[in-house]
């Protein structure tokens, strides 16, 4: 089996305080070998990670050592949720995407990690920057000292919507708002959104510095060493990104 490259999230990892990243997604067919691949990459076990029970929910969960393993050693129940945060060093929170925005969240001040899975139905819901909200109520994180990055994900040159999610995304989104993230097309009915801004809009709403939102600028739809359920319709390969305090 060949094993995913691993990438690092270089702003989140120079803290010193953790270390984040993304494999490319495209190793065999099943979501485990990405676990695998962390495994042997750096030198983890799969009983300190936890996977986020992703249903597209605007949901929030605090993790501490008693969930280890969850999702991945010991399956899901039916709480679902689509971000996480942690204060505890050595637990690994894990996304897994093919299209959507996977977020990660640091702040080095307080020690707290976050991530994210956020894609259109999240990014509607603001589930970003709801997750700061978390990462402040619990912990007491301050939204300047956060750090934010985003991997690889659908960019706005591909990610062709219709009316409907238009309208569920002016349920939260002010109409100015609305126009910068939806450009209408040619044909009418149409458009493109751009989920990277909806992320960032969503998390400076809440305090963060912009200087401290990071995008990692890879499509991928147009960058074919990235899984994309658009791109490809396999809904088997996908990129797993994640992040651990040290």
């Amino acid at each position: 089996m060949r094993m995913d490259l691993l990438r690092k999230f270089e702003k989140i990892c120079n803290t010193g305080v953790a270390i984040a990243g993304y494999t490319s997604g495209l190793c065999g067919e099943w979501v485990e070998e990405r676990f695998e691949c962390l495994e042997a990459q750096l030198d983890i076990e799969c009983s300190g990670m936890i996977m986020a029970n992703q249903h597209h929910t605007d949901k929030v969960s605090v993790m501490g050592t008693l969930d280890a393993g969850y999702g991945i050693i010991t399956p899901h129940d039916d709480s679902y949720f689509d971000a996480m945060i942690t204060a505890q060093p050595g637990l690994m929170l894990c996304v897994h995407t093919a299209d959507c925005v996977p977020v990660v969240l640091l702040d080095p001040v307080k020690r707290v990690a976050g991530i994210v899975h956020s894609g259109w139905v999240g990014s509607s819901k603001r589930i970003a920057g709801k997750t700061v909200r978390k990462m402040v109520d619990e912990y007491k994180s301050r939204p300047e000292d956060i750090i934010c990055a985003m991997g690889p994900y659908n960019h706005s040159c591909c990610y062709e919507v219709g009316e409907d999610v238009l309208e569920r995304f002016r349920e939260s989104f002010s109409d100015r708002e609305c126009r910068m993230l939806f450009k209408e097309k040619d044909d009418g009915g149409k458009y493109m959104l751009d989920l990277g801004s909806a992320v960032s809009l969503s998390l400076q709403q809440e305090g963060v510095n912009p200087k401290n939102i990071y995008d990692e600028g890879c499509c991928t739809y147009h960058t074919s060493t990235f899984s994309s359920w658009r791109r490809t319709g396999d809904k088997k390969k996908q990129i797993l990104t994640y992040i651990m305090l040290q």
